[in-house]
């Protein structure tokens, strides 16, 4: 059975869209990850902003991480 990834700091279960942005916006070669919101702390900009990159990235269809 899979282990599923946890966030660094707060210990919640990650998504595909919290494992995605961290590589697009911190490193492509993590290999541990932060959850949308201790991302956005560790960024100084809060939630909102990552989740309309994410949505970007999406819509766009340019990026393997959100297909």
């Amino acid at each position: 059975m899979a282990q599923s990834r946890l966030c660094t700091t707060c210990q919640v279960p990650l998504s595909s869209d919290d494992v995605g942005i961290y590589l697009k916006l911190v490193s492509r070669t993590a290999q541990q990850f932060l959850c949308i919101d201790c991302l956005g702390v560790k960024l100084n900009c809060g939630r909102e902003p990552i989740e309309k990159l994410i949505r970007y990235f999406r819509e766009s269809g340019n990026c393997a991480l959100f297909r």
